[in-house]
């Protein structure tokens, strides 16, 4: 028995909001899926889909791409003793540390130093886990079963060095040849999953890297940046491609609009820029789009809409080839920290989701932006993720500020799992679903712990 290889779609949902940058913003599994379940899934290499990805990229390369050098100037200043010393000294100390009595659904983690700000599964290799913690490290985990018996335990397969500040986030590409680390200390960093060794160095920033998306079919990956700017780059050779310079603030959040042939970009500021990444001109420029900041994004994967979430308790729908607001979506009592839209797949529904630290998940009809529902947490929503496969597309996974994780189909409108074990805000995770309804959830927490749990999800979803 052996952890398994899952075959998942990914909805991209923005880094929870973090005021200058400081964190502050839950019966175990006895079963193991059988050996038999782990089928090396087919290459992504093979298919239309890398040819297409193959066009993308080429037509990125050919662009009029930037040529920039670079003076050597001062590193971003660090964050390791500033605002999280402050808000450690108002925290019991006892505070995240394991205790025996309380439920514990994992079955494995692993710890850093600090807080854990990033996970991610290889898309390669479900049994392979990247994190990125405020340590200042990046470590590749290999996922296995425990020899000792009684689940699953995490090995340290290569430690990612070189980061001088904490790890904001981790990703992978879509096709898993890369991997990318993003930090405080203003760099973008790209590896081999399979050795570990050091691909690139993404220079250029001059703050803080607030976040990092892959192409959802390439490899040119995107950052936003406390210098007011976002930045491409081609991971394979670290050319830098485009500079998107035009926001006033933070450049707090992004997305790949129309399945990656536009660069979106929202600030502090509160305005959102539509741009074109092959030659990085403007194509729409959206001011004053909330009242206050805006902190999240996310792309519908085909028609030519982004959804924001702000600070002023409100996401908004926008279409980006006319710049044009369709809709505002009320009804969350604080910040909106994501959203996403599912993968409806042949014949099921449409749907969008937003979120918020008021715990509550609000379900929209993806076509008409009509509310259908709304749920609640105990804890503060911070991310979520749709599990895109039939027959458990309408379902998604949460991570709150009271360290659970839950599971919520959205067409009952009701939680159908949670799971606990953290002891602090959960900020980041990611799941991989197999075919037959088997889950696993990684979470990276505040308490410095990565966490794995599994179950089965059930035989069918809602109708």
């Amino acid at each position: 028995k052996c952890f398994p290889q899952f075959v998942v779609h990914y909805t991209f949902t923005q880094l929870p909001h973090r005021n200058n940058h400081s964190l502050s913003i839950s019966d175990k599994t006895d079963r193991i899926m059988d050996v038999e379940d782990i089928n090396n899934p087919e290459h992504p290499e093979d298919g239309p889909e890398n040819a297409e990805a193959e066009e993308m990229d080429a037509a990125l390369l050919n662009g009029e791409t930037a040529e920039v050098e670079f003076d050597n100037d001062e590193p971003p200043e660090s964050d390791g003793e500033g605002d999280m010393a402050e808000v450690d000294e108002e925290m019991d100390e006892s505070e995240g540390e394991d205790d025996p009595n309380a439920v514990d659904d994992s079955v494995a983690k692993v710890t850093h130093k600090e807080s854990v700000l990033g996970v991610a599964f290889w898309p390669a290799d479900r049994r392979i886990l990247m994190t990125g913690g405020q340590d200042d490290a990046a470590v590749l985990w290999t996922i296995q079963e425990d020899p000792n018996g009684g689940g699953l335990s995490c090995t340290e397969r290569c430690r990612l060095n070189g980061h001088t500040d904490s790890v904001s986030q981790v990703a992978f590409s879509h096709d898993g040849k890369y991997a990318a680390s993003s930090s405080l200390d203003g760099t973008v960093k790209i590896w081999n999953p399979e050795t570990g060794d050091l691909v690139a160095d993404l220079d250029g920033p001059s703050s803080e890297v607030e976040w990092i998306l892959w192409h959802p079919k390439g490899h040119a990956i995107l950052a936003g940046s406390g210098d007011t700017m976002a930045w491409m780059w081609w991971a394979p050779t670290g050319k830098l491609m485009q500079i998107f310079a035009g926001h006033g603030k933070t450049v707090t959040c992004g997305a790949w609009g129309l399945g990656g042939k536009l660069v979106v970009t929202a600030s502090e500021d509160r305005s959102v820029m539509v741009w074109n990444p092959r030659d990085g001109s403007i194509v729409q420029n959206m001011h004053e789009v909330h009242e206050s900041v805006i902190v999240s994004m996310s792309a519908h994967a085909e028609a030519p809409i982004v959804v924001t979430g702000s600070d002023d308790a409100t996401a908004k729908i926008l279409q980006i080839e006319t710049g044009k607001a369709l809709a505002t979506l009320a009804g969350h009592e604080m910040s909106v920290e994501a959203s996403g839209f599912n993968n409806p797949g042949q014949s099921g529904m449409s749907l969008l989701a937003t979120a918020s630290l008021d715990g509550k998940i609000q379900i929209w009809d993806g076509k008409s932006f009509d509310l259908r529902c709304s749920m609640k947490e105990e804890g503060g929503v911070v991310r979520f993720k749709w599990l895109q496969v039939a027959p458990f597309n309408a379902w998604l996974c949460t991570c709150a500020t009271d360290g659970a994780i839950r599971i919520f189909d959205a067409l009952a409108g009701r939680c159908v799992h949670t799971l606990q074990g953290h002891r602090r805000t959960i900020v980041d995770l990611d799941i991989a679903l197999g075919d037959a309804g088997q889950l696993a959830v990684a979470s990276g927490s505040e308490d410095k712990s990565c966490r794995i749990f599994t179950l089965t999800l059930g035989a069918s979803a809602s109708a």
